[in-house]
């Protein structure tokens, strides 16, 4: 059974703000980006526990060709993958807080 996502709010900032790194660089590695965001949200969908928990019941995935994570909580008793923040590799999580 596959898992709904659901995204925390911070997520579509980190989404446009990596978008608008790519953007400028070239349109089709912008769109790149997006397609292996997707491809790793449908991994993570069909495959919630196969990534291994990092830090206070967090899980990441680093997305394919790019340096970001995925960063995300399971709901087991909802099925629900909480993506909490996409996050690139090269900050410093310390940058990132909890009210975004």
């Amino acid at each position: 059974m596959s898992y709904k996502i659901v995204n925390s709010p911070a997520v579509s900032i980190d989404i446009t703000d990596a978008i608008n790194y790519y953007k400028p660089i070239n349109i089709n590695l912008a769109k790149q980006f997006l397609f292996r965001l997707l491809e790793a949200r449908t991994y993570i969908s069909q495959h919630p526990f196969s990534l291994q928990v990092k830090y206070k019941n967090v899980r990441t995935l680093l997305l394919k060709q790019f340096p970001y994570h995925i960063h995300y909580l399971i709901d087991d008793d909802n099925k629900h993958i909480v993506i909490l923040a996409i996050i690139n590799a090269y900050k410093n999580p310390k940058d990132y807080n909890d009210n975004r």
